[in-house]
């Protein structure tokens, strides 16, 4: 079987006074067809499918019309709740869309944790994988506090617990492995920020109580965790089997430069413990099979954010290649004198062409002088993974394609090194 991971649609999302409708629906036309070519036998989807607690009907709407849809193609659904889902909204139409394939989880129910294991079933009904479906976890969800616990306590306990529960729902899904004639992938979800994992600006922070991000140990030996929340597509593990798929459309201008993706795991080879990351290199005429692949999704809507001078600005915007889409720009100007007709300038620049500045930016000397005194700031002051950033964000010279790649091992080995501090053993790998 083949299951399609992705997260983070935001169905219902406004974008600067922008609705993202359309793209939410071209999107979701061309995931249609790519489950259909590519016989996709399940989905799962990883948190915050709407934008807000209360959408708007049209989204609703898409979201119902999405389960009929996979329904005609027998594709099962998965869907678990994010932080900007309402658990009672996912929960209203649960037990009835239970009978069209699709398996909701909005939150996490100690007392049964049986809901929390699927069976993802072939056409001849046989078991091909289980999910261990975590949704966002609240605090109260798993834990309760006690009197006269600390900060770093209560941090450690939820932690604790956060473990426990993932553990929990992973020895049940293993001990139904066992009774089947021959074991089947199984498969964790979550929706919460992982160690290691690159943030953009439409993420808001996300603290399980006050935890700001868990390290991967917490997790158990999932043969794939597909994450939600982080909106960049990237693996958090060295053989690429813990990962987070990105949103499938850019939320916030930062994002662009990357590309958009949905992950298709394939069951059968799930197992052999192969991955695009672990092969040295990669040959561009190998035709051979991976276990976990990325799928890059269609842009549906021309964005851009430009950074300059005025001058150099408006001669930017004046070579731009245009379509007959309209064209969504961010500008960021940089300038020491004030300018007083910034906005009006770049208005008359882009008159009567496919073009919509939608956020209009301005750095001042002052700013400047600040960037200066973050860039002298003493390493004590940044985290091992501020400096990396630093120092990539400085170097013009690297491509985003290689910043990635750079970025994907400078995490691998923080991660290393994070767990051989925590053993206290051994030597990193």
């Amino acid at each position: 079987m083949k299951i399609l991971h992705t997260s983070d649609w935001h169905l219902g999302q406004h974008f600067m006074g922008k609705s993202r409708r359309g793209e939410h629906e071209a999107f979701i036309a061309w995931l249609l067809v790519l489950i259909k070519q590519e016989s996709i036998g399940a989905v799962i989807i990883a948190g915050d499918i709407f934008d807000t607690g209360a959408p708007p009907s049209y989204a609703r709407e898409m979201y119902h019309q999405l389960v009929l849809d996979l329904k005609a193609l027998d594709c099962q659904l998965v869907i678990v709740g994010g932080n900007h889902d309402s658990v009672s909204m996912l929960n209203e139409s649960k037990s009835l869309l239970s009978y069209l394939g699709t398996h909701v989880l909005a939150q996490a129910q100690l007392d049964d944790l049986e809901s929390h294991v699927i069976p993802l079933l072939s056409a001849t009904q046989e078991v091909c994988a289980w999910v261990c479906a975590v949704p966002y976890l609240r605090p109260r969800d798993v834990m309760q506090s006690a009197q006269g616990q600390s900060e770093q306590d209560k941090k450690l306990a939820l932690m604790t617990q956060i473990g426990n529960f993932y553990q929990s729902v992973y020895e049940l899904a293993k001990a139904k492995n066992a009774a089947l004639m021959s074991p089947v992938p199984i498969i964790g979800t979550g929706h919460l920020t992982a160690m290691g994992g690159q943030v953009s600006e439409s993420v808001r922070d996300l603290y399980v109580g006050t935890l700001e991000a868990l390290p991967t140990s917490v997790f158990p030996r999932f043969d794939y965790l597909a994450l939600g929340h982080i909106h960049r597509a990237q693996a958090i593990s060295k053989d690429g089997k813990f990962r987070y798929s990105g949103s499938p459309i850019p939320l916030s201008f930062d994002e662009l430069g990357r590309d958009k993706t949905v992950v298709v795991i394939d069951t059968l080879l799930l197992l052999e413990n192969e991955s695009v990351e672990q092969r040295p290199e990669l040959d561009l005429f190998d035709t051979k099979a991976e276990a976990i692949e990325l799928r890059k999704v269609p842009s549906f809507q021309p964005m851009l954010s430009l950074k300059g001078n005025l001058k150099a600005l408006l001669t930017k915007i004046s070579e731009l290649p245009l379509s007959d889409k309209t064209l969504w720009l961010e500008v960021t100007v940089i300038a020491d004198e004030y300018l007083s007709d910034i906005h009006k300038r770049l208005l008359d620049a882009i008159k009567d062409s496919p073009i919509e500045l939608l956020r209009v930016m301005r750095k001042s000397a002052v700013e400047k002088k600040n960037e200066i005194f973050e860039s002298r700031k003493t390493l004590s002051e940044l985290t091992v993974s501020d400096v990396f950033e630093k120092n990539l964000q400085s170097n013009d010279e690297i491509e985003t394609e290689e910043a990635k790649i750079l970025t994907d091992l400078f995490n691998h080995c923080l991660e290393d090194m994070e767990a051989y501090q925590r053993n206290g053993e051994g030597e990193p790998s």
